[in-house]
């Protein structure tokens, strides 16, 4: 959470000297009423994504690459009713420039809501190799757990549960790789079960067994 404080000062900042530079009036980019809007619109856009169990993360993520839609879809909205209005060609560059706001709006949502999933390990999936860090320690560890590439794409597995499997060799349990993955447990309790069918097996051990071969 600090670090999204930080990456929002630092693009307030960026915009106040971009303001200065170009010399342009920086409080016409505040709108309160077309930043609520967007946000209502990024609530609604949100809602069929929602699901029982969805952690805070989970939801700040989708909400927040929902805001970038809501921004870009009230912008063509407010540009296409600027257009049809009666105020004619008087200020039209002016008003267009202005229609463009929810689009920033949305940019600045998506920015500060969607922490981006970035992960502790580097998992090499098309040479069918699991790279572990270990401790501190600068080095890598790599562990051969599936023969080849080839081999876990004959299991049907998406990618998804492509990266279910490795954070479950490594040892990881339903609400660990829930939290890396920024998913609830729930979704990760389906992936696992359909893993589990595919592969033919019905334990994690046997997952284990069958990954090392």
């Amino acid at each position: 959470m600090k670090r999204r404080w930080q990456i929002l000062v630092s693009i307030i900042m960026y915009v106040i000297i971009l303001a200065i530079a170009l010399d342009f009036d920086i409080i016409k980019l505040f709108a309160p009423k077309i930043a609520l809007l967007v946000v209502f619109g990024t609530l609604i856009l949100t809602l069929p994504y929602y699901e029982k169990g969805m952690g805070v993360r989970e939801l700040g993520y989708v909400f927040g690459q929902k805001s970038i839609e809501a921004g870009f879809i009230q912008t063509v909205l407010m540009l296409f009713a600027r257009l049809q209005g009666e105020k004619g060609y008087a200020g039209l560059l002016y008003d267009i420039a202005m229609c463009f706001r929810p689009m920033l709006y949305g940019f600045v949502f998506w920015v500060f809501l969607s922490e981006r999933r970035e992960r502790a390990e580097d998992m090499d999936f098309d040479v069918g190799k699991q790279v572990r860090r270990r401790g501190n320690d600068e080095k890598c560890e790599e562990d051969v757990w599936l023969g080849n590439g080839a081999d876990l794409k004959s299991f049907g597995l998406t990618r998804r549960e492509e990266e279910i499997v490795g954070l479950i060799l490594e040892g990881k349990s339903n609400k660990e790789i829930g939290e890396e993955l920024f998913i609830s447990e729930t979704t990760v309790k389906k992936h696992v079960s359909n893993i589990f069918e595919k592969v033919g097996v019905g334990r994690r051990e046997e997952l284990f067994a069958v990954m090392k071969k």
